[in-house]
């Protein structure tokens, strides 16, 4: 049923977290690409001649498609999406709304009116709503009206699950620490940083820190530290690269204040590390707090100065917990699994509309 399914996003070649999504589902689903509608190419005035494109084409000669999926964000993602579904609407075609966005849920709360309004038309009419984790679940059943909607929850693929765990106990010292993410205040690099300050640790320790953002403050906040030379603050590496660079480290650190689903967390399980995080959004559904790593209040910097040291004093802790994360991480986000609950979920509204 999967083959019959148009996807309906930002195109593939976008950075960011939908793209990555779509790609996995066009990798690990052997999907060919025309099976992938770009509303988006990652700038806003260059993407207007392809979203009006797009939406002339469903509207004079949509493809024939037994679904369409819209992968919808906040924001300009989700005013585009709501066009396009008014244009499905209008030829009687039938969509599942998959929200994705760690900020979509603040959008849906602080809007005006009329645009909580044009929400909630959206998921009304959809014919099923996909969430990555079941908070959003729990807030959209609220937010639009209960009863209102059909949901179910699907987790994002992760493509990149090794095929064993990592030896942690063959790494030599020091041990070291990874973070994986945008550099500003919602991902928690600052309270990371912190926290790594405060931390007595009783090892050699490293903290590797990777992203975009606040680049220029992330290394300025790092040149005051009293542990600047244990602390290296590098830009994006390459995906792949970075999934290379992966197998080397101890563990990952992400202590978001908002985060949907955390992909790197996953990345990071994927291979055999063990997390620390926050009871952020969809994290808890992620990481088991105790068997996959640890999890903090976001900004107690305090609490994650001594999960750090947990993990990084005590190599047996860190091996148990890494293999459980690789273990939990191949039983529930594998392509097969996701694959299995994508199926069911579509031969559900076929036969539903049949």
């Amino acid at each position: 049923m999967i083959e019959k399914v148009y996807h309906i996003g930002p195109a593939l070649n976008v950075q960011g977290g939908i793209s990555s999504v779509l790609s996995s589902y066009k990798d690990l689903f052997n999907l060919p690409e025309e099976k992938f509608l770009a509303s988006y190419n990652g700038s806003f005035v260059k993407s207007l001649p392809i979203f009006f494109c797009l939406c002339l084409k469903l509207l004079l000669n949509p493809p024939d498609a037994a679904l369409f999926q819209i992968h919808t964000s906040f924001n300009g993602s989700f005013f585009r999406k709501y066009i396009i579904s008014l244009c499905l609407r209008i030829r009687r075609k039938k969509y599942i709304a998959h929200i994705h966005g760690s900020k979509f849920k603040k959008m849906c709360s602080t809007s005006p009116k009329i645009v909580q309004h044009f929400i909630r038309s959206y998921f009304k009419h959809s014919v099923m709503v996909i969430c990555i984790t079941p908070d959003m679940q729990e807030f959209l059943d609220e937010f639009v009206g209960k009863g209102k909607c059909r949901y179910v929850v699907i987790p994002n693929p992760c493509p990149t699950i090794a095929e064993k765990p990592v030896d942690l106990t063959s790494h030599e010292l020091p041990v070291k620490i990874v973070f994986s993410g945008r550099y500003g205040h919602r991902k928690g690099v600052y309270d990371l940083i912190e926290a790594f300050n405060r931390a007595n640790f009783n090892l050699p320790v490293e903290l590797y820190l990777y992203g975009d953002g606040e680049v220029e403050q992330v290394k300025s906040v790092v040149a005051l530290s009293p542990k600047a030379l244990n602390i290296h603050v590098s830009s994006w590496l390459r995906h792949d690269e970075y999934l290379e660079r992966l197998q080397n480290f101890d563990l990952l650190a992400l202590p978001s204040y908002a985060e949907t689903f955390g992909m790197s967390l996953v990345e990071a399980m994927g291979v055999g590390l063990p997390v620390v995080s926050t009871y952020s959004g969809g994290v808890p559904y992620v990481v088991r707090d105790g068997v996959d790593g640890f999890l903090v209040e976001a900004g107690d910097v305090e609490a994650l100065a001594q999960k750090l040291e947990c993990l990084v004093d005590d190599v047996s802790l860190r091996t148990q917990m890494g293999r459980s994360a690789w273990n939990g991480c191949k039983q529930r986000f594998s392509g097969k699994n996701v694959l299995l609950l994508l199926e069911n979920c579509y031969n559900e509204q076929v036969e539903r509309y049949a």
